[in-house]
């Protein structure tokens, strides 16, 4: 009876033993299995983890299983999408990528580095192509803009705002000193000291800030400038970013838009909402024509699908 327990527990210890030391073994072996087939094109977990790192610059680990249960939908779509574009024919030349990289090296961290790879960037810009022959089709009318127009002119009514502009210093002193000259003192003056004390970027235009509504500001900041009188000086204001003295240069009644004015943005957000359909009625085309399997079952996470 002893022997029988001891063997037993010594058998319960080494299955418990071996599964602690294969199981690292077995979610690489994970990973590197086939999670999506499409056309005969095989994507593993790994290929799932490149793109996540691009998308939001962290490794998968990192990331909880909702997260990572939608950046895998959108992997899959992106890889239909691909698929159908190469199936149109679609090239890319190397003009098209030498563009892509100078514009995204000019003005955006979209991604960590995808001038680096060559392969990334040249699905990036097959889709991208095959998305724009799509949407080639995409018109919106004048009627539909006055139509949206009519039927939505509230979204058009501009409420109060006001055109303010500041002198910013980084020593309380050196404000005081200035709110003190400032009294009394016209516009001209106001501009003057602007361009040649303060610290922040718009100083060249003499101060000028631009134009805004409520809770478009702090709200310190924003319960002073909203008193004043047009023309007024505020007194010194404390922020994190030094010390500010404002001039509410002029008060903007609420208005409404009238139908040229909003007519570009109207438009807009028609031939977004008409690619948005588009698109979403072409994937449903794609995934009927393409023969493809998912294989949500061999991923190292739980897979959470987004109606759940």
């Amino acid at each position: 009876m002893w022997a029988v327990l001891i063997l037993c527990l010594a058998s319960s210890f080494a299955c418990r033993y071996l599964k602690e030391k294969v199981r690292p073994e077995r979610a690489e072996l994970k990973k590197e299995s086939i999670i999506l087939r499409i056309e005969g094109r095989e994507y593993t977990e790994q290929d799932f983890d490149r793109y996540v790192e691009r998308q939001v610059g962290k490794k998968s680990e990192n990331i909880e299983a909702a997260a990572l249960s939608r950046l895998l939908d959108q992997f899959v779509e992106e890889k239909l999408w691909l698929e159908a574009a190469q199936q149109a024919g679609i090239v890319v030349s190397e003009e098209d990528k030498e563009a892509m990289r100078r514009s995204e090296l000019a003005g955006t961290e979209e991604s960590s580095s995808p001038s680096g790879d060559d392969a990334y960037l040249t699905e990036k810009l097959m889709i991208e192509k095959y998305l724009q022959k799509l949407a080639a089709g995409i018109d919106v009318s004048e009627d539909e803009i006055k139509k949206y127009y009519e039927q939505n002119k509230r979204e058009f009514l501009l409420p109060e705002r006001v055109k303010v502009s500041q002198i910013l210093v980084d020593n309380e002193a050196v404000a005081v000193r200035l709110q003190n000259q400032l009294k009394g003192a016209d516009e001209a003056l106001f501009r003057r000291l602007a361009r040649e004390n303060s610290l922040g970027p718009e100083a060249d235009r003499g101060g000028e800030l631009g134009i805004f509504k409520l809770n478009e500001l702090p709200k310190e900041i924003e319960k002073v400038i909203f008193s004043l009188k047009e023309g007024e000086i505020s007194p010194v204001v404390g922020s994190p970013y030094g010390y500010h003295i404002f001039r509410l240069d002029s008060r903007l009644e609420p208005k409404l838009l009238s139908l040229e004015e909003a007519s570009e943005k109207i438009r807009t957000r028609l031939w977004q909402e008409k690619m948005a359909t588009l698109m979403k009625n072409h994937l449903k085309e794609i995934k009927a024509r393409l023969s493809w399997e998912f294989f949500p079952q061999r991923l190292s996470f739980p897979y959470i699908k987004e109606n759940q």
